[in-house]
């Protein structure tokens, strides 16, 4: 069998991509010609030519003189030849597909959503964003965006947005956005680089929430925190003064004890004692003299107890032999009053402590002691005073049942405690109480001692006053 020498298409599928039989040797089966051409029309392919592999693997067949074999590879080429078309068809139509579904989802948002160029300008914005400030695409496309941001925000979210696209990181930024009616609402920006199929950055995408009233309440915390922290530093400036009157109201107090009320008492004793020998050189009855006696005993144990409640509101001895001093005449008294071995040691130089500091410490240990015999149950307590430098610490430790410190401060008890901490705060110093059930206490405050730190501490406390005065 001869095949004719014509270069006429050999179908329609055939001339539609150029292939002619001269390109087909001479000897090729004619069922080949028919079934590569109606491979061609059934594909519907416009675009893809035959390349040489293909041309070659017809030729293969060339001397195939069977047509069922014949038949066979070329029905199996036509389904090899179809799939690829589909696979090329998919692959055209998915990008579409794909950007069709992400402009109908982005339309649809409740939210603004936008995507940029890679030299960062905008092109494009969703529907929502047009709604919202009620400015046409083309007016915020590019840099028009910057428009409808409060004036106030345009430099900042420059100079956050063009870092973050240069260094081709996440962005996120908080700015106010003017509303179709002029109204500025607070928006947060978050967006991502976007990359391409080979991974070419082609500029970020985006999107817009309306923050206005998270950002109000915000303020309104902010707003309320910083009069919670004003009224604070009222209270404290006013337990501070609170407690400086309470000092001057005790020395008022003590210095009227000592020179009035111990005076006249014991003027009244040294009355009895002469009346009582007056009575002696008239026979008096024993009776009567006794009952002399006993008045003057007790006359002379009220002087005595007058003498310590003065002592304790105000110590003279601090004043005039030193805190060491004081401080260990305390604890001999509190000794011999209740039973409780009471020692007192001085570490360092604790004479070039001021006045204000002394009475500061003075009154730490006074109050911490009177805890440990009213509540503790303790059989000793030991006071140690260590002055070191510009720094003098005191420390009050005891052997009793202990306490539990956190609920004691929550339960509003311990107002000695409350005292403590309070002077502490006042000069400047910090304390720390530390308790365990059945293994006692132990109290140890720190606080300046150098007129530079009084000073500090002063000027701290005035500002807190003057707050507290425009209030």
């Amino acid at each position: 069998m001869s095949l004719p020498t014509s270069t006429k298409p050999i179908s329609r599928g055939a001339a539609r991509q150029g292939l002619a039989i001269g390109e087909l040797d001479q000897r090729t089966n004619p069922h080949c010609r028919i079934l590569v051409g109606l491979a061609f029309d059934l594909s519907g392919d416009h675009e893809t030519q035959l390349d040489k592999p293909a041309l070659d693997r017809l030729q293969a067949i060339r001397l195939v003189s069977a047509p069922w074999i014949v038949v066979a590879m070329l029905a199996a080429a036509i389904v090899v030849l179809l799939a690829e078309r589909v696979r090329h068809r998919s692959s055209e139509r998915a990008p579409r597909d794909s950007d069709e579904r992400f402009r109908l989802m982005t339309e649809q948002a409740p939210i603004m959503i936008w995507t940029t160029r890679p030299d960062a300008t905008l092109d494009y914005l969703n529907s929502t964003c047009m709604a919202y400030t009620g400015l046409a695409l083309e007016q915020m496309l590019d840099d028009g965006w910057l428009d409808a941001v409060h004036p106030d925000d345009r430099d900042r979210c420059v100079s956050t947005y063009v870092p973050a696209v240069a260094a081709r990181e996440p962005l996120l930024m908080e700015y106010r956005v003017r509303r179709a009616d002029g109204v500025y609402r607070w928006f947060m920006d978050s967006a991502v680089p976007k990359h391409d199929a080979n991974g070419t950055f082609t500029g970020y995408i985006g999107c817009t929430i309306d923050i206005t009233e998270r950002r109000e309440a915000e303020d309104r915390t902010r707003e309320s925190s910083e009069a919670l922290e004003a009224s604070n530093r009222q209270i404290q400036h006013l337990a501070g003064r609170l407690i400086e009157a309470q000092d001057a109201e005790r020395a008022r107090v003590a210095r009227d004890l000592h020179d009035d009320v111990s005076q006249q008492l014991a003027g009244l004793s040294i009355a009895f004692s002469g009346l009582k020998q007056q009575m002696g050189k008239l026979e008096v009855g024993e009776a009567l003299q006794e009952d002399l006696r006993a008045l003057q005993e007790r006359t002379t144990a009220i002087a005595q107890n007058v003498r310590h409640l003065s002592h304790d509101l105000h110590p003279s001895v601090l004043r005039h032999a030193g805190l060491v001093a004081a401080l260990t005449s305390y604890c001999r008294e509190l000794e011999r009053a209740h039973g409780t071995t009471v020692t007192c040691n001085a570490e360092g130089d604790c004479g070039a402590i001021t006045e204000e500091a002394a009475l500061c410490l003075y009154r730490i240990a006074q109050e911490a002691l009177r805890n440990v015999i009213a509540h503790a149950g303790a059989s000793r307590a030991d006071v140690r005073l260590l002055c070191t430098g510009e720094i003098a610490e005191i420390a009050v430790a005891d052997d009793g049942r202990g306490f539990d410190v956190a609920g004691a401060f929550e339960h509003g008890k311990g107002l000695g405690l409350v005292s403590i901490n309070e002077r502490v705060r006042l000069a400047g110093g910090t304390v720390s109480i530390v308790a365990e059930p059945k293994r006692g206490t132990r109290l140890s405050a720190r606080i300046p001692t150098s007129r530079i730190a009084k000073a500090a501490a002063g000027a701290a406390a005035e500002h807190a006053r003057r707050e507290y005065s425009l209030s």
